[in-house]
This record gives C-alpha cells, sequence and structure tokens, in this order.
C-alpha cells in the first residue's frame, strides 16, 4: 500500500488552520497540485471539528484516501497529513514527486494564506465611537461679520416696487378707457345689423326645414363594405413563438473546481435566435473553458450565447470551472435562461 505521510508546525492557532482547512473559499487560495491529474470525485468520509478531517480522492485511474488531523503546540499547532492509495498505486517517481509537491504546499502556500487571514483578523486602526466627532486643536470658531450695506439695499428695493405698483394701476386705468365702449365706439354700432339679421332669421328656417324635408323622402343608398373592413373583422392566428427551457447537470468535480452541463429545449413553435444562459458563481471562482457556447464572465455572473435551436430541437453545451474548493456538492449558485430559472437534470 502507497502512503505518503508529511507534517508541519504552524504558528498559528487550530481553529485557524482549520478555516483555511475547511473553507472553500480559503481552500482555494493555497491547495494546488500542479502537475498531476484532477480530482474529479471527493467525498468527505469524516470530520472532527476542529481537529481532524478525512476525504476521498478520486479520478479513472486513481483513488487515495486524505486525512488531516490537527494538535495544538506551545508555538500554535501541528499539522499532519496521510495520503493513502485505495484504488490504484503510484510508482516510486510518481510518489516522490507527489511528496515533494506536498511539502512546497504546507511549506511556503499554506503559511502564506494563514499569514494573509491572520492579518485580516487583526483590527490595526480599532474601532472608533461613531458618536464621537473628532477635535481639531487650534481652530477657533469662525467670526460672522455684520452686512453694513442691506438696510439701503432694502429700501432702494421697496422704493423700486412702489414705483411699479403706482405704474400698474396707471396701465390698468388706461386699458379700462381704451376698451370702454361709447356712442361713436364701432362696436355700440353693431347693434342695428344684429337686429336686421334676426327678423330674417324665420325666413332662413323654413327654408333649411324644407331642404331637411326633401333630404329625408329621398332613398339613403345601402354602404358597400370594404375588402379591408372584411380583413379587420376576420380572426388572425397568433404568430408562431419560440419557448426555451433549461437543465443544469453537474458532470464531474476535482479539489478545485467541476464541469457543468447546460441542455436547452425549445418547446414552441419557432426558431429560437439570440438565446442567453446566465450563471452565478461562488466568489473566487471563474469559467475557464466552454465548448458549444461563447461565453462572457463579469465578476461572479458568467453570459453564455450560442447557435439557434429549431422547434422541437435541443442543444447542450458544458464549461470548466475553477477556484471553487467547498467539499460538498460544486456547481453554480444559479442558473437562468431568458431570465427564467433552469431546472435540474433527470437523474
Amino acid at each position: 500500500m502507497s502512503e505518503i505521510r508529511l507534517d508541519v508546525d504552524l504558528e498559528h492557532p487550530p481553529e485557524r488552520v482549520w478555516r483555511a482547512l475547511t473553507e472553500d473559499r480559503l481552500l482555494a487560495q493555497w491547495l494546488d497540485l500542479p502537475g498531476f491529474d484532477p480530482v474529479s470525485e471527493l467525498e468527505v468520509t469524516g470530520l472532527e471539528e476542529p481537529r481532524r478531517v478525512a476525504m476521498l480522492w478520486g479520478n479513472d485511474d486513481l483513488h487515495t484516501r486524505l486525512t488531516w488531523e490537527l494538535s495544538e503546540t506551545s508555538n500554535g499547532c501541528q499539522l499532519l497529513l496521510r495520503q493513502t492509495c485505495v484504488y490504484g498505486e503510484w510508482d516510486d517517481e510518481q510518489r516522490e514527486t507527489l511528496r515533494d509537491v506536498w511539502e512546497s504546499v504546507l511549506d511556503e502556500r499554506l503559511p502564506a494564506a494563514l499569514d494573509w487571514l491572520a492579518f485580516g483578523e487583526v483590527d490595526l486602526l480599532g474601532d472608533p465611537d461613531p458618536d464621537t466627532e473628532p477635535a481639531v486643536a487650534g481652530v477657533d470658531e469662525p467670526t460672522v461679520l455684520a452686512p453694513t450695506v442691506a438696510p439701503r439695499r432694502r429700501s432702494g428695493r421697496r422704493t423700486l416696487v412702489a414705483v411699479l405698483a403706482v405704474l400698474a394701476v396707471a396701465t390698468g386705468a388706461t386699458l379700462i378707457l381704451l376698451v370702454r365702449p361709447g356712442k361713436d365706439d364701432p362696436i355700440a354700432s353693431t347693434t342695428p345689423a344684429a337686429e336686421e339679421s334676426s327678423t330674417t332669421a324665420p325666413a332662413a328656417t323654413a327654408s333649411a326645414g324644407a331642404g331637411r324635408a326633401e333630404a329625408a323622402s329621398a332613398p339613403s343608398p345601402t354602404p358597400t363594405p370594404s375588402p379591408t373592413s372584411r380583413a379587420e373583422s376576420a380572426t388572425t392566428r397568433p404568430a408562431p413563438q419560440a419557448k426555451l427551457g433549461a437543465q443544469y447537470e453537474t458532470v464531474s468535480t476535482r479539489i478545485l473546481g467541476y464541469r457543468g452541463e447546460v441542455t436547452l429545449k425549445n418547446t414552441g413553435d419557432a426558431t429560437a435566435q439570440g438565446w442567453q444562459v446566465t450563471i452565478t458563481l461562488r466568489e473566487g471562482a471563474t469559467v475557464t473553458d466552454a465548448t458549444g457556447a461563447s461565453f462572457k464572465q463579469e465578476g461572479t455572473t458568467v453570459t453564455f450565447t450560442g447557435s439557434n435551436v429549431r422547434a422541437g430541437a435541443s442543444l447542450a453545451f458544458e464549461f470548466e470551472v475553477a477556484g471553487d474548493a467547498r467539499l460538498g456538492a460544486k456547481g453554480p449558485d444559479s442558473c437562468q435562461v431568458d431570465n427564467a430559472p433552469c431546472g435540474a437534470a433527470a437523474g
């Protein structure tokens, strides 16, 4: 049975090292084994917080059992690593190469991540009281000088307002005189003409009544419906539309990432054009590659686009995610197709 056994003394408390071993955001910062096949299967088999964690790592060629054990020391803690082959074997060269990689990870990458974590836990500036205003020494209260010209400006304003009021009264009186009709006013001279028009009104009314009677006796033509009105009255069939649905499935996992697959299906009666699938990743994760679709990532949001999907047809694409180091089930935090949530793939 092949086994690798290493231990390292760390100047950090066990609780801090435990966080680095079990929190995916921290695990992704230091646990990297370059040059070795990725782990596609990971299962946590034992968890004794904050002392021991055991898990199974596996891929198509090799399965190993990895165990971390923490013990407290006077300066911090000691971390013991044991990795044992369960299915498959390392040859001597592979075993020594892996051992060298683990030594580099435990002696350099893990301590650096712990130092960074410890720095974030230290409050260098303290917690100032939000109700206390900072006092600035040597600064006197500002002296406010009273204006000396303000009374004269106010007096001038009153004088201007009074002049404007007098002008407004005089102008109003002039306008009243201009529009008041007099004896020689053309408006007053139109009264006889109005009386004359009122005397001739009955004759005009009689002739108008005769014209209405003649119009009523004549037969009215039957309107002919136009082709446009017949077309508008006819029932129109709805235009065919596309209806896209999507399902997500995690195809494989490894220690620092996974492969995901999205299957699109068009259940409508028209071709779906310009579809868009949006997924939200865990903090620190990135999409490194995709097959069957183009992608663009902004922060934790990744947008996939691809070719048309005919009515009744399906389309699938896969993508690789790196930097997701959670110990449980892996996958995106959310998945949407054209703003509708994706469903889970059938098991």
